[in-house]
């Protein structure tokens, strides 16, 4: 879906997605012992409350158990079943957005975006008796306009904003040794689906909360983070206690630079790798009293061409990299029900100022789930990034004005209606947005709408 939808259409849109919230949540929601699942990830194990007699008789699939399906387009007639038992997991994943500007910013106006995730992921000791072996294959679709350009935030609105266009995303194989506590990944990496990684903050929108925006915004293509990845070397150590370490190298220029349509695989000695390295302790023994700290150091192998030689016309290299320290924990839980709590996260990072756009990023929120729903979750976030002096000074040689520094405030609720289908009404409210200089704060609303096929 490739198309602008002004306020009107967001509007009648926004009250389609509130009437199928009250339909669905009213006339068509599970009963209280429905188990509800969370596929978060491509490798869990899935289908944990059909029972042997269903996987036996596809017949028993029928239309009256839509709303209690652990996808939309359920068991396949028992085939999906089948192939999770031999160590095929297929996800089918479709996201849309749908966000208005009412204020500020750079232009009034809302903008529809979407994402489409294809995944595959095979447990070869199962399938073909290759021992402690996954394989990841991952399609990406992306569409839409930009919500970002209607407020000019550096941040970006939605973490699902990407040029139009169809890609490999991953093609990743992974082999564990030392009962699995050491692992090693080759191929086509989101180095984003490991390293930077807060499960307080994966329900928040604004793309700040998954990656550091200082981190995000290094190299010359980006790291290799969605939408574009590249080829590299995952090596992790976990411990029984949760301690853990992992390093990657990766190809330090994902896709190609000309060309953002499509898959590109290259590499060229010149551009040099991307070493990133993380430290961690997690708590692996109550996964309901989850928490989380880590640091991590980033550096670019290859000399890049400082701000400040541009400045003073004098030819200056330096290294490029970074460091950020991360944490999350639970911070009060209900005892007696296990789906009502509140998490706290926080993210703080520092990049080479005398290089990258943004060189100092901080971001903080509080996650409550279980409101009206054992899923159902809401938080609060904030995001500060501040764009370095030599970055802003560059762009005034170019005539253009980039603020010092940006903050946005996210307020999102994620309803999850059935296993399968969530809906999330989101706000933002953007201070300062860097690339807008003819208005000032920014006030964004818009709502996400999910499938799982």
């Amino acid at each position: 879906m490739f198309f602008r939808i002004y306020r009107r259409d967001y509007l009648i849109a926004l009250v389609i997605h509130i009437v199928i919230l009250l339909s669905s949540s009213v006339a068509q929601s599970p009963p209280p012992d429905t188990l509800f699942l969370s596929y978060t990830s491509s490798e869990q194990t899935l289908h944990n409350n059909i029972n042997t007699e269903f996987l036996n008789n596809a017949e028993e699939e029928n239309t009256e158990d839509l709303f209690k399906w652990d996808f939309f387009s359920g068991d396949w007639g028992g085939l999906r079943s089948k192939l999770n038992k031999a160590g095929f997991y297929f996800e089918f994943n479709y996201k849309a957005d749908l966000f208005s500007n009412f204020l500020g910013g750079i232009q009034k106006g809302s903008e529809y975006l979407d994402n489409f995730d294809i995944i595959l992921s095979a447990d070869l000791e199962k399938s073909i008796n290759w021992g402690n072996t996954n394989l990841l294959i991952h399609f990406l679709g992306n569409g839409g306009g930009s919500a970002c350009e209607l407020v000019g935030a550096s941040q970006g609105i939605s973490n699902i904003e990407a040029v139009p266009t169809w890609k490999l995303y991953q093609f990743l194989i992974e082999k564990k040794f030392f009962n699995e506590s050491l692992s090693l990944a080759l191929g086509l990496y989101d180095l984003n689906s490991e390293f930077d990684v807060r499960e307080t903050s994966s329900i928040f929108i604004n793309p700040s909360h998954g990656i550091g925006d200082e981190f995000a915004k290094s190299g010359l293509n980006g790291p290799s983070i969605f939408p574009t990845t590249s080829v590299g070397l995952r090596v992790k150590y976990e411990s029984v206690s949760g301690r853990y370490l992992q390093v990657v190298a990766l190809d330090a220029v994902p896709g190609n630079l000309e060309n953002p349509y499509g898959t590109h695989i290259s590499w060229n000695k010149q551009e040099g790798l991307l070493l990133v390295s993380e430290i961690g302790l997690q708590n692996k023994e109550n996964e309901t009293l989850h928490s989380k700290i880590a640091v991590g150091l980033w550096v670019y192998s290859q000399k890049t061409i400082t701000n400040t030689s541009i400045i003073n016309d004098a030819m200056h290299r330096q290294n490029n990299f970074g460091f950020y320290f991360t944490a999350e924990r639970v911070l009060n839980q209900n005892v007696e029900n296990a789906g009502l709590g509140l998490k706290g996260f926080i993210r703080i990072g520092y990049a080479n100022t005398n290089i990258n756009p943004v060189d100092f990023y901080i971001g903080t929120g509080l996650n409550f789930s279980g409101l009206l729903n054992t899923d159902d979750k809401f938080g609060i976030a904030m995001a500060f990034a501040h764009n370095s002096s030599s970055y802003r000074k560059v762009a005034k040689l170019n005539d253009e004005i980039i603020k010092e520094y940006e903050i946005n405030f996210e307020a999102t609720y994620l309803l999850k209606l059935t296993p399968w289908l969530t809906i999330q009404p989101d706000i933002q409210y953007i201070v300062n947005p860097s690339y807008c200089t003819k208005s000032g704060n920014a006030f964004v609303v818009g709502s996400r709408f999910e499938i799982n096929f």
